[in-house]
């Protein structure tokens, strides 16, 4: 993943200066350690820096420029051979996907951006229109956040020269915070209320004359149904799909690492990519697998061993009890003071955790790691009965609606009521995507935050209303996953490229288009992806029961770092009256310690919160609110 940066002021006359630019490009140099550019002309700056991953983006030089046209470009090109027969003839020669873009760029527009498959961000500079544009890849794999000026914008691939660049003050946005505990932010906010994520599938366009639009260039085709004569039919159109969304993503110039956990998901990746690599070759294929004692159902050895039975290699493997065991003393302990994060969410463990992970890296010389995220949420792991009831009321099919609704109603040991609430809010979600939104969650009694009702990109986000449900439930999946994305900071140590073979676009709009008993049915999980690879991923592994997620190290933590707990409240909370009641917050904290509680994670992610506003560099960020200036609230950070 390479990295972005830059500055664009409204008015022509106020120049960006090259100390400006140059205090951005430091702040990505750590995440583009392989070199790259500058571009500053009058009162628009670009900064680019390199992480080489494919052999093609060795021939990059960025930013590029051409007849005023300036564009930075941080992706992989998927679709590098359609593009290439497309643009003028005078490009097909051109090698690097920047280049390719570039050309699209030129000749279509800003229509350009809907034909790039991949994961990707940019940032063009249009001398014609005198204006910026920023666009990010569908499901936003690559971050793009910009911070709103008095004068005019900076943007960046990462949040923190964005934060510590800051001309003034910055304030907590607390929606985002209320999400990081319900349990995902809305897809634009971030800890900051000036700093926002350019949103996914959209393009922003920034105007000399300050105007300012958002545009969305892609969404699922509402029309675009798919319907096989067979079974057979749905599984091959599936196979077919999945194994050309892994092979574009072995495109490396040098070894890949991939995620084994033993669940379905990492292990389809890891056995489909085998299976291309057998047939033609590439780059060597390594794998990483974690297991935990601790937790019940932890244990995952079991199930990765059969793939690497498989594949006959035995892949690096790390013991979550043991790393838990010799960094225990971290678990709770901020970052030091020389590590800064600008979101919250990270101990000194995490710092451990992320140099263990780059030491693997560097052992097996990867840069890039495949990963299985989304299969849970796109391929029927978990269970949600209302798209298909749904579909059969919107048909008129009464009577499969209604055997569907007893099958449901056995498999997920519902009432029939809650089965008919739940297809109502998802038929009513159509009229009004913002009630997708309203969580059934229990509200902590100790948060003085709750989950945001209104998520103003949502409206935007997708045509809600033309969608069928199951269309339209995979677009609330996209969204959560989008969320996930843009909350989702670079390794605190080192640099690598996530790649999510299950977040193929094409792959995305083939699940929502096909009938939903073919993804998901009463009592059987993932019901088309278990057909489908038979023979290519280990029976034991494609048929196990679903992966059990344990809640016991959490406690286990609250329970053993009780003194450092107890630490934290000899000063008054930073976040005391906004983000929690401490009051109420100890009698939590008892009672989880005690075994009386399941809000484990939810009250490390609470002291997380704290932790990060106790840090020296977020305090001389962030403009105090009155009302912790007033009632003396600020700690005391020691030298």
């Amino acid at each position: 993943m390479s990295a972005l940066a830059g500055i664009f002021k409204y008015d022509s006359r106020n120049h960006v200066t090259w100390p400006e630019l140059a205090d951005l490009a430091r702040g990505i140099d750590r995440i583009g350690p392989d070199g790259g550019g500058e571009y500053l002309q009058s009162n628009v700056g670009m900064v680019y820096r390199a992480f080489h991953t494919t052999a093609e983006s060795h021939f990059e030089r960025q930013p590029l420029v051409s007849e005023g046209f300036v564009l930075a470009w941080d992706g992989r090109l998927d679709n590098r051979d359609e593009i290439r027969a497309r643009v003028a003839a005078n490009h097909q020669e051109s090698t690097a996907d920047a280049d390719l873009v570039f050309a699209a760029y030129r000749e279509w527009g800003e229509s350009c951006f809907a034909e790039l498959m991949g994961d990707w961000a940019l940032a063009v500079w249009d001398p014609i229109r005198k204006r910026l544009i920023l666009a990010r890849d569908y499901i936003g794999v690559r971050r793009l956040f910009y911070r709103l000026d008095q004068d005019g914008i900076a943007w960046c691939s990462i949040l923190e020269p964005l934060v510590l660049q800051s001309p003034c003050k910055l304030q907590l946005d607390l929606e985002y915070l209320a999400g990081y505990l319900y349990p995902r932010p809305p897809v634009e906010t971030t800890p900051y209320r000036g700093i926002r994520a350019v949103v996914p599938a959209n393009f922003l366009t920034f105007q000399q004359d300050s105007r300012q639009a958002t545009k969305r260039y892609w969404a699922l085709n509402p029309f675009g149904a798919i319907r096989h004569s067979s079974d057979a039919d749905y599984e091959q159109h599936f196979r077919e799909l999945f194994r050309s969304s892994v092979e574009r993503r072995l495109r490396a110039d040098r070894p890949i690492l991939a995620e084994l956990s033993g669940g379905l998901d990492s292990s389809s990746v890891v056995c489909m990519a085998d299976d291309i690599h057998r047939k033609s070759q590439g780059m060597p294929i390594e794998t990483l697998s974690y297991f935990d004692t601790d937790e019940p159902s932890g244990d995952e050895r079991p199930y990765f061993s059969l793939v690497e039975k498989r594949r006959g290699r035995i892949g690096y493997h790390i013991s979550k009890t043991q790393f838990d065991a010799q960094n225990r003393n971290e678990s709770l302990k901020p970052l030091p003071e020389h590590c800064f994060s600008a979101s919250p969410g990270y101990f000194a463990e995490s710092l451990s955790w992320a140099g263990v992970i780059d030491g693997i890296l560097k052992t097996t010389g990867a840069r890039v790691v495949l990963s299985g995220l989304g299969g849970d949420e796109l391929l029927g792991g978990i269970q949600f009965e209302a798209p298909e009831l749904a579909e059969h009321l919107v048909a008129g099919n009464l009577i499969p609606f209604a055997r569907s609704l007893y099958r449901w109603s056995f498999a997920r040991r519902k009432t029939v009521f809650q089965l008919l609430c739940d297809t109502a809010q998802l038929l009513k979600a159509g009229h009004n995507p913002q009630s997708l939104t309203a969580s059934n969650a229990r509200r902590f009694s100790w948060a003085c935050l709750a989950p945001s009702a209104l998520h103003p990109a949502l409206e935007a986000f997708a045509d809600w209303r033309l969608l069928t449900p199951t269309q339209l439930t995979l677009e609330w999946v996209r969204y959560g996953l989008a969320s996930q994305l843009t909350c989702t900071d670079p390794a605190l140590v080192g640099c690598r490229e996530y790649r999510h073979p299950l977040l193929d676009r094409e792959l995305f709009a083939f699940l929502a288009s096909i009938p939903r008993t073919q993804v998901v049915q009463a009592g059987h999980r993932r019901h088309l992806m278990r057909r489908a690879l038979r023979g290519i991923v280990p029976d034991g592994v494609l048929f196990r029961k679903t992966k059990a997620f344990g809640l016991r190290n959490a406690m286990a933590i609250l329970s053993e770092h009780a003194s450092v707990i107890d630490s934290l409240f000899a000063d008054n909370w930073v976040s005391d009256g906004i983000v929690v009641n401490t009051s109420l917050l100890r009698e939590a904290l008892r009672a989880a310690q005690q075994g009386l509680s399941s809000d484990g994670m939810q009250l490390i992610s609470t002291i997380a919160i704290e932790q990060w506003l106790r840090s020296r560099q977020i305090l001389d960020c962030l403009e105090v609110p009155a009302s912790l200036a007033c009632n003396g609230r600020r700690p005391t950070v020691p030298d």
